[in-house]
């Protein structure tokens, strides 16, 4: 159908077809190709590509405050993680090693006290009547002599291998430089002064190594009364050798004898508490 406009002049008169504008055939799918090629209004790109380069500069904050928010909590796990745990674990043998002095000083305090109840009731621990190498076997009374001093410690980086425990010395070791120096002929042994009977136990208690119910930290010093040369020459040899050298070697503890002239062993106190009053402090002790 050809438009009547483009027939026609400005009065309305037909004009010759060579006189007429050209139709383009094309002109009446503009619309449908429209709605085809571009789906969304126009209105929706311009809007879009408006918003886009109004709010670039947002991103590039929130971009930065992201980076920032980052690097802040890195640096903040950081310092957390300087307190080392070797920091931890010097704080609690300071601990550790204040109670053991507590606990000596109480020790002395028994010991006193125990030696004045002997002598108001003339009685000698309660055994008098027995025999005197009777009593030095059960370790019911206080030795002296020469004998060798057994040394273990533990190792310069048992602070850092606290997890694991390597590094320290156990109750096993302790175990079997006893058993040794009994083997060897030790008349009386002690460690770290507390005196080793029939019925001692050695045993591992947490982060300590109790003797009987006393605990003891390295350092661990095991006396023993007898022939310095037989008792030193027993750690060295069979079994007790090759265990000694492989907890040297492998855990890393220190290992060491000395002679001695001159030991006093105390005795071992089998005395049982029956009844216990707490002590009247002052507010806040």
């Amino acid at each position: 159908m050809k438009d009547s406009k483009d027939s026609k002049d400005l009065h309305g008169k037909e004009l010759p077809e060579n006189d007429r504008a050209p139709v383009d055939p094309a002109a009446s799918m503009s619309l449908l190709t429209q709605l085809l090629a571009n789906p969304l209004d126009a209105g929706y790109t311009e809007y879009a590509g408006h918003e886009a380069k109004q709010y670039w500069w947002q991103r590039v904050l929130v971009l930065l405050f992201a980076l920032g928010l980052g690097f802040a909590s890195v640096t903040a796990i950081t310092s957390l993680r300087t307190a080392s745990a070797h920091d931890v674990v010097n704080d609690l043998r300071d601990r550790a090693q204040s109670q053991q002095r507590i606990v000596g000083s109480l020790q002395d305090d028994v010991q006193s006290l125990s030696s004045r109840l002997d002598t108001a009731t003339g009685e000698e621990g309660g055994a008098s009547s027995l025999d005197t190498g009777l009593l030095v076997a059960n370790s019911l009374a206080p030795v002296s002599g020469p004998g060798l001093v057994v040394t273990l410690k533990d190792s310069e980086s048992a602070a850092a291998l606290s997890k694991s425990g390597r590094g320290r010395v156990r109750d096993l070791d302790l175990n079997v430089v006893v058993n040794a120096l009994w083997g060897a002929g030790a008349e009386a042994i002690a460690i770290n002064g507390i005196r080793v009977g029939p019925g001692t136990f050695i045993r591992t208690a947490g982060s300590v190594i109790l003797v009987n119910i006393t605990p003891v930290q390295s350092p661990y010093l095991v006396s023993a009364i007898g022939d310095a040369n037989a008792l030193s020459v027993a750690l060295v040899r069979d079994q007790t050798g090759d265990f000694l050298s492989s907890a040297q070697s492998i855990n890393g503890i220190t290992l060491s004898t000395a002679g001695n002239s001159t030991l006093d062993l105390p005795a071992l106190d089998l005395r049982t508490t029956r009844e216990a009053k707490p002590l009247e402090t002052g507010k806040g002790d």
